[in-house]
């Protein structure tokens, strides 16, 4: 037998192989969209008009209401993103603020949205805009709120830098919806992580299945490319033994372990105490005694959120969190030298975040107290340091001395501002110069300034040409303002275009009887045609203009008051125990409540920091057809630290449901 024949003959004895059947191709979804051709978008993504067919764009000025900053001044190089170089809190929807944000400009993007747990667990504040803008999520079920969430996720994407990250917090009701989406928006293959936070303090409930115990945090970078992360060491329960190993410069490789005399392998227990964090977190939620703990149901640890910082940011980047609640996530970076973004829909969660950052640049009199005795500060520049300051004799009051002390502090920490997106205080809009607050109005019209020589014209929309009233709510637009502004448009305009709105707090009848005679002649004369309409600032007319392009979107613009405190009730219930009452506090805004009370009793001017236990001073309501929170008026406190006949100053500070805030400051004798 020849070779060829025995090589065949050894073929045909070997058994054919079964062929498997051929695997389609996985569906991979494009990482991108918008611009380019996509064989599938975003559920509610439209190609042309994107997510804005279901939250049409509508382009508001942001308020100023608050800025807090150290003495020491500290602020980054202002730009596009931090106007004033101050971190930045925003009250608003995140979805309008961020549209208001230049493209690319965040490093990492953290968010803790709505679970779709249940309406009641999303509800946390109690605020008229945090109900509304969840009820509107449960409307359309499970796809109305991936719709929502996504429209919000695309901003995201469009804030990130190429080298920037993002992490969704959620749980096991819609993760998985979530994440498909987020494939789609994000691209799958730059998923980077499916995070499980356990948490194993969490006491089981349920009989019908094993108890859940994890969140479930989505990590995705901007590109594919992206090479930004921090690896994370964390302790081990149980400390290992780990082996030396014998390094060969030669070959640029290990050869081998290190040994002992007796030739038995050398263990590194010190090496062993850490490992590479990986993608399970065992981490134990908040409980009452945790010092974090500020009271409110969904708080993360903050061990949990520097994970996060630390491995996906560094000092001076920029972090942004839409999502804020109590503000761990802008405390946690304003701790660990990150350039910051927070928002929130309510009014309570932006109160809270705001304390919480105030406390990290002025911390209390205790605080520094410890501080000096740990740093043993020295002085610079002929400033004291803390400890000197503190027990300087010559400062005769709590309030002046720490007040120094933080002016003289050296710590690297740049200060915040609060900021109103669409529900804005008319308080300050009082305070504004004129230009001022006309370049607010004519920003809100979505017009703007008017450049002709007439000053008699301020603003001008197309054919529409607008006169805004002065900053002063007591200012009224009058006849003689009527009869200018008149003029004006008939010299400016053509018959056929002389549309003109005049808008100021509130309008004199005189101006309305003399606006009419004004249309009257125009009947009579069309050569003299002109279409006057006047409206008060903070009337339905004004509101409707603004907020046209959505129904719903009213409940988003409006003009309050703070609410009315008119006094502190004081009783003395011990040695230098007392009980507080704000029981005749108001909310001044037309079917407002005061649905929390928050106490800092260690005020220094300016800045509040609501003392540790009185952030979140609520109850449910409690009666038919009643749900949510309200104020809890009457507390009780003791003046531990303090010496009797020590005089201190104190402070409460309350807030409706309808975005108002007000405060009241006292100073009293502690008994």
């Amino acid at each position: 037998m020849t070779d060829a024949a025995k090589e065949q003959t050894a073929k045909a004895q070997i058994p054919a192989t079964v062929a498997l059947p051929e695997q389609k191709a996985f569906f991979k979804i494009p990482a991108r969209f918008g611009h380019v051709p996509v064989a599938e978008e975003p559920l509610g993504y439209d190609r042309e008009r994107r997510f804005e067919q279901h939250y049409p764009r509508i382009e508001l000025p942001f308020q100023l209401v608050d800025t807090v900053e150290t003495g020491v001044k500290k602020r980054y190089e202002k730009d596009e993103l931090f106007p004033n170089g101050l971190n930045r809190l925003f009250f608003g929807d995140c979805l309008h603020v961020m549209r208001m944000l230049p493209s690319e400009c965040i490093d990492l993007i953290y968010i803790d949205p709505p679970f779709f747990s249940g309406r009641n667990y999303n509800i946390i504040f109690g605020d008229k805009n945090e109900v509304r803008s969840f009820t509107d999520i449960w409307e359309g079920g499970m796809p109305g709120y991936i719709i929502w969430l996504n429209a919000r996720l695309y901003e995201m994407k469009r804030l990130l830098k190429p080298t920037g990250s993002i992490y969704v917090h959620l749980d096991w009701h819609a993760v998985h919806y979530v994440k498909c989406e987020m494939d789609r928006i994000f691209g799958s293959e730059n998923f980077r992580n499916e995070i499980i936070w356990w948490y194993p303090n969490k006491l089981p409930s349920g009989t019908k299945s094993f108890p859940k115990n994890h969140d479930v945090i989505l990590f995705y970078t901007a590109e594919q490319t992206h090479k930004k992360f921090n690896v994370v060491r964390i302790e081990r329960e149980t400390p290992i033994g780990i082996r030396r190993k014998i390094w060969s410069s030669e070959k640029n490789d290990w050869i081998g372990y290190e040994r002992d005399e007796t030739g038995n392998i050398i263990y590194d227990h010190e090496a062993g105490k850490f490992k590479i964090c990986d993608d399970v977190w065992q981490i134990p939620q908040l409980n009452r005694q945790t010092p974090e703990r500020i009271g409110y149901p969904t708080q993360k640890p903050e061990t949990l959120l520097e994970r996060i910082l630390q491995a996906s940011s560094n000092k001076g980047e920029i972090v942004a969190d839409f999502f804020c609640g109590g503000g761990g996530f802008p405390a946690v970076a304003q701790r660990n030298g990150r350039r910051w973004i927070g928002c929130d829909i309510s009014r309570v969660a932006v109160a809270l975040t705001a304390d919480r950052i105030a406390r990290i640049l002025a911390p209390n009199l205790e605080e520094l107290k410890r501080l000096a005795k740990k740093s043993k500060a020295k002085k610079k520049d002929g400033q004291l340091d803390f400890g000197e300051i503190i027990e300087n004799s010559t400062l005769t009051s709590v309030e002046e001395s720490k007040k120094q002390a933080i002016e003289a502090s050296t710590m690297p920490l740049t200060g915040y501002t609060v900021e109103h997106w669409g529900i804005y205080e008319i308080n300050r809009l009082t305070k504004l110069s004129t230009d001022e607050f006309r370049a607010f109005v004519l920003a809100c019209y979505g017009a703007r300034k008017w450049t002709g020589s007439d000053e008699n014209i301020h603003g001008v929309k197309g054919s529409e040409l607008l006169w805004v009233a002065g900053p002063k709510e007591s200012g009224l637009v009058t006849a003689t303002d009527v009869k200018g502004f008149a003029h004006a448009v008939m010299k400016t305009r053509k018959p056929e275009e002389r549309q003109a709105i005049m808008i100021g707090w509130g309008i004199d009848p005189n101006a309305r009887a003399y606006a009419e005679q004004v249309m009257k002649l125009g009947e009579a004369k069309p050569i003299q045609f002109i279409k006057l309409r006047l409206w008060p600032l903070a009337g339905d007319e004004f509101k409707a203009h603004v907020t046209k392009k959505h129904d719903k979107y009213k409940d988003f613009f409006a003009f309050i008051l703070p609410p009315d405190i008119p006094r502190i009730g004081v009783t003395l219930v011990g040695s230098r125990h007392y009980r507080f009452d704000v029981s005749e506090a108001r909310s001044m805004n037309t079917g407002g409540k005061i649905v929390n009370v928050q106490w800092d009793f260690d005020f220094r001017d300016g800045i509040f920091s609501a003392t540790q236990g009185y952030q979140l001073c609520r109850k449910e309501r409690k009666g038919k057809g009643e749900g949510g929170f309200e104020g809890d008026m009457t507390i009780e406190y003791t003046f531990e630290h303090v010496e009797s006949g020590t005089e201190i100053t104190l402070a409460c500070r309350v807030q409706d449901d309808l975005g108002g805030e007000g405060m009241l400051a006292m100073k009293l004798k502690v008994e």
